[in-house]
C-alpha cells in the first residue's frame, strides 16, 4: 500500500521550531517501520504547524494518491489544522498517539479526534509506541481492512443497491422496531424502491399454483432431504398436506418476485399467516427462497428473504450477499453458553440449507437437512421447519444494520462457526429449539461488548473476513460502521 504520514505540532512558530526535530524523530521511526512492513511511504521532512502547511501536506497526500494516511501526534497541536489537512484528501485516516509524556501529544490526539468527529470524518486510532507489538498489530489491521481492493469491493457492493426493488410483504412482526423502515429514506439514501404487497395476495396466489408443480416439489424434498419426519396433522403428506401447502406458498412468492422484479424481500409470517387456520409456517418457503436451488432450477437466483419482515435485516443481508455472492445467515442471537464461550444462533427454520455444508452442489447441503414439524406452541397452523447444524468455518463476518434516532448504523465483527460432535450438538440444540437450524458461533469480541453495544435480536453472517469491505460500503451509504472486533 501507499501510506502517507503527516506529523502535527504546535501552532506557535517559535514552539514549532523548538520541537521540529523531536517531531521528525517520531515521524522517522514510524516511516522506517512502515517501510519494513513493505509499504511505499509518502512523507516529507515537514511538520504541520499552520494553515498553509496543513493544506499543503493534505494536498500532497491527495496528489500522491495515498491509499491511507497516518496522522502522527507526539506534541500538542491545533485540532483545526488536523481538520484542514483531512479536508484535502479522501483516503482513510489512522491517528497514532505516540508515547512522549514530556509534551501533551495525547492531548492533541484526543482533541483532534473530537474535531474529526464534529465534522463526521471517520478515522482509526492507535495509542502507544511504534515498537509496541500491540500498536503494530493495530496499525497492520487498520491498513489491511482499508486496503484499496477491499474498499473498492465495498463501494461496488453499496452501489449495487441503487435501483433494486424490495418486496415488503406486510410489515414487521410482533412489534419489532428494528424491522421498521421509512420507504422514502430507503429511496433517498440507498436508491431502493420498496414495493408493498399484502400477505392476502400470497394467500390467493397459492390457490393458483398447479398440482404438478407442487407434486414435483414434494418428490424433490423426499429425494434430497435427509429425512421428512412426518407428524400429522402438523406435518402431513400428500397434495392436501401441510408440506404441500408450504410448497404452494414458496412457488407463489417466487412467481410474484419474478413478475414484479423484486430483488429481495421480507415476509411477516407471524402472526397473520401462522395464526390463520388456512395459513402455514413460513420456514420452508423462506429457506428455499434464500437457497441456491429448487426442483425447477438446479441453480437458481438466491432471493434474499428476511423472516418477520425485518426489512433492515433484509438490507443487511442483501449488502452482504453483494460481497460474498452466497446465501446469508439470518438468525436470532438466542443463547450464550458461557462454559463453551459459544453462541447458539437459531431462528424459526429459515436458514438456507446452503449453510449446512457451504457446497455449490445443493445435494450435499440437503443431505444434512431434517424437515421437522414446526413447534406447535408458536405455529399451530403446522408445516415444516428446516433443521440442520452449520459446519465449522474458521472466519465468519457478523453484521447488523439498525437505526439510532433515525440515522443508520451497522454493528459488525468477526468470529467463527464451530461444532462439538453429533451427540453434543444435539444436546445443545435441545436446550433451545431442537426443531430449528443451529449455527454455533464464537465471536472475536467479549460477550460483555455484545451485551453493551448490540441492539437487535437478529444477526446476519457470511463466510470470510469482510469487515474492511463493509466499512467502505457503510461510508459510501452514509451508514455509521461500529466495529466491535
Amino acid at each position: 500500500m501507499r501510506v502517507g504520514v503527516v506529523t502535527f505540532t504546535d501552532g506557535r512558530k517559535r514552539v514549532a521550531e523548538a520541537l521540529w526535530e523531536d517531531c521528525l524523530r517520531f515521524q522517522r521511526r514510524l516511516v522506517e517501520w512502515l517501510k519494513r512492513e513493505g509499504h511505499e511511504v509518502v512523507a516529507d521532512e515537514v511538520v504541520v504547524w499552520n494553515w498553509e502547511t496543513a493544506k499543503k501536506q493534505g494536498g500532497r497526500m491527495r496528489d500522491a494518491k495515498c491509499d491511507a494516511v497516518v496522522f502522527n501526534f507526539c506534541v500538542w497541536s491545533y485540532p483545526d489544522f488536523t481538520v484542514q489537512c483531512a479536508q484535502q484528501f479522501d483516503a482513510p485516516i489512522l491517528f497514532l498517539g505516540n508515547i512522549n509524556p514530556g509534551y501533551p501529544g495525547w492531548v492533541a490526539f484526543f482533541a483532534s479526534a473530537g474535531a474529526l468527529d464534529e465534522i463526521g470524518r471517520p478515522f482509526g486510532r492507535a495509542l502507544g509506541d511504534i515498537d509496541d507489538p500491540k500498536v503494530q498489530g493495530t496499525i497492520r489491521e487498520f491498513l489491511r481492512r482499508h486496503s484499496p481492493d477491499k474498499r473498492q469491493k465495498g463501494y461496488e457492493a453499496a452501489k449495487k443497491l441503487q435501483g433494486l426493488r424490495y418486496g415488503e410483504f406486510d410489515g414487521p412482526s410482533m412489534g419489532m422496531y428494528t424491522g421498521h423502515i421509512d420507504q422514502s429514506q430507503w429511496m433517498h439514501q440507498f436508491g431502493v424502491h420498496v414495493h408493498h404487497v399484502s400477505q392476502l395476495t400470497l394467500a390467493w396466489r397459492m390457490e393458483k399454483v398447479s398440482d404438478e408443480r407442487v407434486e414435483a416439489g414434494l418428490k424433490w424434498l423426499e429425494e434430497h432431504a435427509a429425512a421428512i419426519e412426518w407428524d400429522p396433522p402438523y406435518l402431513s403428506p400428500g397434495l392436501d398436506g401441510t408440506l404441500a401447502r408450504q410448497i404452494r406458498l414458496y412457488l407463489a412468492i417466487k412467481d410474484l418476485c419474478k413478475e414484479e422484479g423484486l430483488d429481495f424481500c421480507g415476509i411477516t409470517g407471524q402472526l397473520d399467516f401462522t395464526e390463520w387456520e388456512r395459513g402455514i409456517t413460513m420456514d420452508l418457503p423462506e429457506a428455499l427462497l434464500n437457497d441456491i436451488a429448487d426442483w425447477e432450477e438446479n441453480l437458481k437466483r438466491v432471493i434474499i428473504t428476511a423472516t418477520e419482515c425485518d426489512s433492515n435485516g433484509a438490507l443487511t443481508m442483501q449488502l452482504m450477499h453483494h460481497l460474498s455472492g452466497t446465501p446469508v445467515l439470518f438468525a436470532d442471537l438466542r443463547h450464550y453458553h458461557a462454559d463453551l464461550d459459544v453462541y447458539d444462533l437459531v431462528n424459526s427454520g429459515q436458514h438456507s440449507p446452503w449453510l449446512a455444508k457451504y457446497s455449490d452442489d445443493f445435494r450435499v447441503n440437503w443431505k444434512e437437512v431434517h424437515l421437522r414439524a414446526a413447534p406447535k406452541l408458536y405455529f399451530p397452523c403446522g408445516g415444516a421447519s428446516v433443521a440442520f447444524f452449520s459446519d465449522p468455518a474458521e472466519k465468519v463476518t457478523f453484521a447488523r444494520i439498525t437505526r439510532h434516532k433515525g440515522r443508520y448504523r451497522m454493528h459488525l465483527f468477526t468470529g467463527s462457526f464451530v461444532r462439538f460432535g453429533k451427540e453434543k450438538d444435539e444436546e445443545l440444540a435441545r436446550m433451545t429449539t431442537w426443531e430449528w437450524p443451529h449455527a454455533f458461533a464464537r465471536f472475536d469480541c467479549p460477550m460483555e461488548v455484545i451485551a453493551k453495544h448490540f441492539s437487535c435480536n437478529h444477526i446476519h453472517a457470511i463466510l470470510g473476513d469482510w469487515v474492511g469491505e463493509l466499512v467502505a460500503a457503510c461510508e459510501y451509504l452514509d451508514i455509521e460502521p461500529i466495529v466491535l472486533s
